[in-house]
């Protein structure tokens, strides 16, 4: 990374694409599909004004959090945070390449404290009021103040401050070469109407309670319905400072069960589900010409950690001898069915570049059959994380069976999220011998990965409580470092230490499916949540 960047990118055009007519007649088709195929896909709310404006349908697995832009923290939930908000980057789909979105270009100085970014003009919020500069640093403002998951993003800024509308400039207390994708990120700073904020306020909670179902963002769509447990309804912006999305409506249903997803996916009622169906299910979509199936590698990287401070797990030699016991192809096969490969690298490809730290140990039962054979206690604890779905429960089960032979006992269970999160407040006896997980950052930068899973009493997602004062003070020196070579050496010798710890074996990157009926189109996933996405640019084709 280099210790000046200027990106200059050409604004986007504000011009309002023309919408589709409805067609008229019962009986007239478009391509092979016709009128009432399509309102039945739409849950018969097609054509409601007669312009083309139809309702995309989806599911959710579960209620999100609460739709704060400086509190909402989890996964699924994201889906409705972009579709109302923005920030000042973004991932480039696909590719870890940041690029603009209300930031229509920045510059950063020699010394790699100031960012300075000129907006798009003329951008309003959902209530009418200007997206200014002075509206991004109330927006900082609120973030730290709320204090939640995401604050750990804006802690670092020393003074934000207006030069003018269209220039925001950002000063931090420290160099900080994460920065720019805590931007671009899914849980990135988004622009809040700080006139709504202070509009909606009880008392000081800077509008917390009634962003609970209400949104203030400049995004594509405005938040009309959020009823918890039963759905959310988003609705068009038609002032929308890009292209106009070209669905009126986006209505998410909480459908719990994968099987009624499926259910109401191949009667039409839904357009698309984004992720969660079992591997066959998969399979079977893509033979299925009605349907399209979109696979792609995120961020995240399923892992068998070991339990460092309780049980046979607490010897590191066993630890080391795990690394290699593993036949790790065969399970990630087996389990996945060809939708991801081996893990040849120990931290996610797109979060560090490939080839500087591989993983690729020569399968040996041999080290760890000797030091099993003299333990009393050959009993092993081993839960899989039951959000991760049948491939995971099929993974611990093939590595149950793979070790099994040299005489460990092995009770498996499923756990789930919420367990896996209350982790690190438990003693290390009452935590798992063994955990199947996953790991990952908040963007596509190692810091994330490390700070959440490695640093010094970080919760909830460092689950066995490590701890290692001089991992801390080298995650804390890579990102000051001006250019990227020096980045990654710092990451080497942290990668160094971990992996002669023996903490997790990596086994591979988690695949997300994307399905949806064969006549939607515009299908642009984000980077590091493949199952997100641009509620902007999705369509009918």
């Amino acid at each position: 990374m280099p210790t000046k960047s200027e990106h200059q990118h050409r604004p986007e055009p504000r011009a309002q694409l023309s919408r589709r007519s409805l067609l008229k007649a019962g009986g007239i088709t478009l391509g092979s599909v016709s009128l009432l195929s399509l309102i039945q896909a739409c849950g018969g709310e097609a054509g409601e004004d007669g312009e083309g404006n139809l309702t995309l349908s989806m599911p959710f697995l579960q209620d999100m959090q609460v739709p704060d832009p400086d509190i909402m923290y989890e996964g699924e939930g994201v889906q409705v945070m972009h579709a109302c908000y923005d920030g000042l980057v973004t991932y480039k789909s696909g590719t870890p390449e940041i690029i603009p979105q209300l930031a229509d270009s920045w510059t950063v100085s020699d010394d790699q404290l100031t960012y300075t970014f000129k907006l798009k003009p003329d951008v309003t919020f959902h209530d009418g009021t200007p997206a200014d500069a002075e509206a991004w640093v109330k927006s900082f403002e609120r973030r730290a103040a709320v204090e939640q998951g995401p604050a750990y993003m804006v802690t670092g800024i020393e003074k934000a401050e207006a030069k003018d509308a269209t220039t925001l400039v950002v000063k931090l207390k420290k160099p900080n070469n994460a920065f720019l994708h805590y931007a671009a990120c899914p849980w990135k700073m988004l622009v809040t109407s700080p006139t709504a904020v202070a509009k909606n306020a009880v008392k000081d909670d800077l509008a917390q309670t009634w962003l609970k179902t209400h949104d203030a963002g400049t995004g594509p769509y405005v938040m009309k319905e959020f009823v918890p447990g039963s759905h959310y309804v988003l609705e068009r912006f038609d002032g929308y400072w890009g292209e106009q999305p070209y669905f009126k409506t986006i209505r998410i249903k909480i459908t719990p069960e994968i099987a009624t997803q499926k259910l109401q996916l191949d009667q039409g009622a839904f357009h698309l589900v984004s992720h969660g169906f079992a591997i066959a299910d998969v399979l079977s979509y893509r033979k299925n010409k009605k349907f399209s199936v979109a696979t792609n590698l995120g961020a995240s990287m399923m892992s068998l950690y070991m339990n460092p401070d309780a049980g046979m797990f607490k010897d590191k030699s066993l630890r080391q001898a795990m690394m290699s016991a593993i036949e790790r192809a065969t399970a990630v096969e087996t389990s996945f069915k060809g939708l991801t490969t081996v893990q040849e690298n120990f931290w996610p490809e797109n979060m560090f570049p490939k080839g500087l730290a591989p993983f690729d140990p020569k399968v040996d039962l041999g080290p760890l059959t000797k030091k099993v054979a003299r333990l009393s206690n050959k009993k092993i604890d081993f839960a899989w994380v039951s959000s991760n779905g049948a491939p995971a429960q099929q993974m611990a089960e093939l590595i149950q069976t793979q070790l099994a032979p040299i005489g460990l006992e092995i009770t498996i269970r499923a756990m789930p999220s919420a367990e896996w999160f209350d982790l690190c407040n438990q003693p290390a006896d009452k935590r798992p011998d063994l955990l199947l997980a996953t790991m990952g950052g908040d963007a596509l930068h190692l810091d994330t990965a490390l700070r959440i899973f490695l640093r010094t009493g970080a919760k909830p997602l460092n689950a066995f409580q490590y701890g290692n004062p001089k991992v801390d003070a080298l995650m804390d020196e890579a990102i000051t470092k001006g250019t990227e070579d020096e980045t990654n050496d710092i990451y080497l010798q942290i990668t160094e230490i971990i992996a002669d710890e023996a903490l997790w074996v990596p086994l591979c990157r988690i695949p997300q499916n994307f399905v949806t009926h064969s006549d939607i189109g515009g299908v642009e996933l984000d980077s590091y949540l493949p199952y997100i996405f641009n509620s902007a640019k999705i369509k009918r084709v």
